[in-house]
């Protein structure tokens, strides 16, 4: 039997294969930037977000971009920046801390009451504050890993616990102690000379480029190339003119506040912590999946009891910051919106709720974009339910966008 070759006829009318390197290119590049966006670039919506926020006040009011109203922001911002950026820390082990509030407004009715009615100096009851918050995450840190209870539980009944103690505490329970006249006070009312805000910001660009260098240099020593100008030059740049452009705004009106270089100080000493040593790496391994990192001997129960004692550190001093800030205490002080303004302000900058993913400027965007509407519509005479509602609104749709990106980051890197 003989087998006929298929006429020209029939192979043109053979149907061709799909293009499936197109597809595969195409999907390979959506990976690549939902990764990207999930990951490294997850401010880029935020800083987004933000230049909205700033375009919509401005047009509403020209006065919101003016030298005193960014002066206020500023401000006005430090103490959620603060207490969002020892958030931080926890969200990053998959863990939350509902006691921040309280823990900020306890320590600084205990600094508030030692230096005024003990004649403490300034410093060392500032000090006293700030250890008996972070003793007081150490607890609850040592509570919630070496007894099993869920971290939400522990940090609510601590909440309950505190605002009894700021009663307790307080002449009388219903009592207000007043700082005025005292060093505490002058922490939010001192500014900076132009020459030493100058100075300030020229050391905050040199140690953002030792940072970035430091973190080509150890990516390179593991094997991983890295662009110096993508990573480094261009970083700096962007950051330099930026920093830049904030000291001359500041310094047009009353220099710079002291209460934002304590900020950015902090910022800068943690942005290392967290990136260039090794609790930093445990952090996260911690975060993206404790069995893990448990079994590669990382201390999994030491790295959530460090992170909750510096989530009450930073709690304490973001609460006598704003003692310093109303010039005293009193039985309100840790309530209010304090607690969900830090949490949102964390999780609108970029930390994932889901841990092992975000950074502690995430803290700063969160606290700029929360900052910025109540300034906003302070200004323009909106009502306080407009407030409330907007920034609902927000700290929803930043949880959903991170829920979206976690589940599509994962379902991308599971197609590969």
């Amino acid at each position: 039997m003989t087998t006929s070759n298929p006429s020209p006829t029939a192979v043109a009318a053979t149907p061709s294969p799909p293009p499936v390197v197109r597809v595969e290119g195409r999907q390979s590049r959506r990976r690549t930037v939902l990764d990207a966006i999930a990951g490294r670039y997850r401010f880029v919506p935020v800083v987004l977000m933000l230049a909205v926020i700033w375009a919509f006040f401005t047009a509403q009011d020209s006065a919101f971009m003016g030298n005193r109203n960014i002066t206020n922001l500023l401000v006005q911002i430090v103490v959620t920046a603060t207490i969002a950026l020892g958030i931080v820390f926890v969200l990053l082990l998959a863990e939350i801390d509902l006691s921040v509030a309280a823990n900020s407004g306890a320590a600084a009715a205990l600094t508030a009451i030692l230096v005024v009615n003990h004649s403490w100096p300034a410093w060392l009851g500032l000090l006293a504050g700030i250890a008996a918050g972070a003793a007081i995450g150490l607890i609850q840190g040592a509570v919630v890993t070496q007894f099993g209870v869920p971290s939400f539980v522990v940090t609510l009944g601590a909440q309950l616990m505190l605002l009894g103690a700021i009663l307790v505490l307080l002449p009388g329970g219903t009592g207000q102690v007043s700082l005025f006249g005292t060093g505490i006070a002058t922490l939010s009312s001192t500014y900076l000379p132009p020459a030493l805000g100058w100075t300030f910001t020229a050391v905050g660009i040199i140690a953002f480029v030792l940072l970035r260098l430091l973190a080509v240099g150890e990516a390179r020593r593991r094997g991983i190339e890295m662009s110096v100008v993508r990573e480094v030059v261009v970083p700096g740049i962007l950051v330099g003119a930026a920093s830049a452009t904030a000291v001359g705004v500041l310094n047009s009106y009353l220099g710079v506040p002291l209460p934002v270089v304590i900020l950015f100080a902090l910022l800068a000493v943690f942005s290392y912590l967290t990136t260039q040593t090794r609790f930093g790496l445990h952090l996260y391994a911690v975060g993206a999946n404790p069995d893990a990192a448990r079994r590669a001997g990382i201390p999994v129960a030491r790295a959530k009891m460090i992170a909750f004692s510096l989530a009450g550190a930073l709690a304490a001093l973001g609460g006598i910051l704003a003692a310093s800030r109303l010039l005293g205490v009193s039985a309100s002080s840790g309530t209010g919106t304090v607690l969900l303004e830090s949490i949102a302000a964390a999780v609108i900058g970029g930390t994932s709720l889901f841990g092992g993913r975000g950074s502690v400027w995430d803290a700063l965007l969160g606290a700029l974009v929360i900052g910025s509407i109540s300034n906003g519509l302070d200004l323009i005479g909106a009502e306080t339910v407009v407030k409330y509602v907007a920034e609902g609104s927000i700290l929803v749709l930043a949880a959903t966008v991170d829920s979206i990106l976690t589940r599509g980051s994962v379902f991308a890197r599971a197609t590969k």
